[in-house]
């Protein structure tokens, strides 16, 4: 039972619940805490290197070896020179040392056949590509991006001048910073790529009071998305002193296109869809992130909603992404870049994270989850077109799953059948706060969540939520006001008006709604889905391969199972079983299907 008061047998509790977070705090894996370091000069040292190699390679291409020596040679110096020149603050010297040879070392590619085909040609390619990645960041901070184009350069005697190709996914000053992705080094988050044409990098675009709606889905950082520099083309325009090389760039988002044309030849582009993950986690610790919004309710609530991880595509099926308890999405880290690596699959989606105070209730969790569907709509979809109002599909781990389940149950009024047999009007009648208890309690499915996919979810409840330990760890957590004076009140009232529900300790968080005699979840176990809806489960089962007898050491086998589910897989893994190669694999599966790929 939830122990309450001041006795030795509550103190004990608490103290044992102190102990066990300190614990886990301090002793967690380092894994979890995700590091990040950014150093450019690193990109520029990788394309020295190659230039180095290329010239000990020269006889491996298509190509005349003094022609290739020379341009292997040139473009060595010109990065060194460019360094040198970011180093003294002289960024357009340096900007235009880097694009020549950007521009020089693409010549060479033009002129192969196939690419990449030799250790020779991957050499040039990374040449390339990190001549044009120090380019994009030095002209990423140039203030004249946010002026009228076209922009000029130059390098020693050279002129360019940089337009944006009509092809280009972004315009000039959409980002207000370019990191090269190679320039990024860091633990904690498994690095995905495609090695191609281009130049890596990370676009960033920060929060600003003037950007205040249209960044008020994107996460606290601002947004952090995977994009690639490219010379669409380069050509020789004007005469005598006004003769210059036109330099046509194009700014490519790598989850709608994978590949590339050069000079008549498609190519993959390059892409790393880990790195800005990398970036915008740096500093995070799994446990401590989890924590945090479990005990400080109160301020992870100003902090909470649904974050976009790229721009509204009002094109692309949405997939929310819903964390468990004692949890945040920073979880997600290694699914994210894993599914925006898929070429079929990131055309089709979009992503979503949903971020929540994880010790509400689950009924203040589920009804805060609808209030940011319904403004999300509100400001991408007012017209309700969009996949986002008609076909979403929604996944969640642990508590998020049982979140997600709750998006497609034709719940009616069986919560508050749960709770009293008397109609909600009769008992309610005096409630000052009858309207946000009706709000929480009778509620309509999504209709726009045709698909769901649950990791480890507890949708009957969890024994663990019954021990005195859970309840002691759950009375530290620091509700909103509204929240607390809201279950307060409703407990009071239960004890005094004989509802069916008598909720156990003080306060009323997500630990007393996963306790297997939840209203809520014995709702949810009698109420059928939606019509249509599709659903999958999946499970670990720690390796013992005992299902239906089985647990991943958090919920069993029992809570996660769900007759009528399209699927279900068992995984050999503990309570974190998104984490597993082949639940992944299964993910990526469900959403090909669904999307009839």
């Amino acid at each position: 039972m939830i122990l309450e008061g001041n006795s030795p047998s509550s103190r004990f509790w608490r103290y044992a619940a102190l102990s066990a977070l300190l614990t886990l705090a301090f002793f967690s894996p380092s894994c979890s805490t995700v590091k990040s370091k950014h150093n450019s000069s690193d990109v520029t040292e990788a394309g020295i290197e190659s230039a180095r190699e290329l010239e000990g390679m020269a006889s491996l291409l298509e190509l005349p070896l003094a022609v290739v020596g020379s341009v292997a040679t040139t473009s060595g110096e010109l990065l060194k020179s460019g360094e040198r020149y970011s180093r003294k603050g002289q960024n357009e010297d340096a900007a235009g040392s880097f694009l020549k040879a950007a521009i020089e070392s693409r010549e060479l590619l033009i002129a192969q056949k196939k690419i990449p085909r030799s250790e020779a040609e991957k050499a040039l390619l990374t040449l390339h590509n990190s001549s044009l990645a120090r380019f994009a960041e030095v002209w990423g901070n140039d203030p004249r991006r946010s002026g009228p184009a076209p922009y000029h350069l130059n390098s020693g005697e050279d002129r360019f001048e940089i337009r944006l190709d009509p092809s280009s996914d972004f315009t000039a000053n959409f980002f207000d910073e370019a990191i090269s992705s190679d320039a990024v080094r860091g633990k904690g988050v498994k690095n995905i790529s495609r090695f191609g044409l281009g130049a890596p990098l990370i676009g960033v675009r920060y929060h600003k009071p003037e950007r205040a709606e249209e960044m008020a889905n994107y996460t606290p950082k601002g947004l952090h998305m995977p994009i690639t520099l490219t010379i669409d083309s380069t050509g020789e325009i004007g005469e005598g002193a006004e003769r210059r090389t036109l330099v046509s760039l194009a700014i490519h988002d790598p989850t709608k296109r994978d590949r590339v044309t050069i000079a008549g030849r498609s190519v993959p582009l390059a892409a790393n869809f880990s790195a800005p993950i990398l970036i915008m986690a740096s500093g995070e610790n799994e446990v401590l992130a989890g924590l945090f919004g479990f005990l400080n309710a109160r301020k992870r609530a100003k902090d909470s909603g649904i974050y976009l991880l790229e721009p509204y595509d009002p094109d692309r099926i949405p997939i929310l992404l819903s964390h468990g308890l004692v949890s945040a999405p920073i979880i997600w880290r290694e699914i994210v870049p894993e599914l925006m690596s898929e070429p079929d699959i990131a055309r089709k989606y979009q992503i979503l994270a949903f971020r929540y105070p994880t010790s509400y209730a689950i009924a203040e969790s589920a009804e805060f989850q609808r209030n940011q569907l319904k403004k999300l709509r509100e400001r991408y979809d007012p017209e309700g077109d969009d996949p986002l109002s008609r076909n979403m599909v929604v996944a969640g781990h642990s508590m998020g799953g049982v979140l997600s389940n709750m998006l497609i149950t034709d719940f009616d009024d069986r919560i508050w059948q749960e709770i009293s047999d008397q109609p909600f009007d009769v008992v309610s009648a005096d409630w000052p706060n009858k309207q946000a208890a009706s709000d929480l309690l009778f509620f309509e499915y999504d209709k726009a969540a045709l698909r769901a996919v649950f990791f480890s979810a507890p949708h009957r409840g969890a024994n663990m939520a019954t021990s005195g330990l859970a309840g002691a760890v759950s009375q530290l957590a620091k509700l909103p006001s509204n929240v607390l004076f809201s279950m307060e009140d409703f407990m009071a009232r239960s004890s005094s008006e004989g509802l069916k529900y008598q909720p156990k300790g003080k306060k009323m968080t997500s630990v007393q709604s996963l306790r297997p005699d939840s209203p809520i979840l014995l709702a949810m176990d009698r109420s059928p889905h939606k019509a249509g809806v599709k659903y999958h489960s999946i499970i670990g089962d720690r390796g013992k391969g005992d299902t239906p007898d089985s647990s991943d050491g958090i919920v069993d086998y029992w809570s996660s199972h769900l007759d009528g589910a399209d699927s279900e897989l068992i995984v050999p893994t503990d309570h974190k079983s998104y984490r597993d190669p082949r639940a992944i694999e299964e993910l990526k599966r469900i959403l090909r299907l669904h999307a009839g790929i």
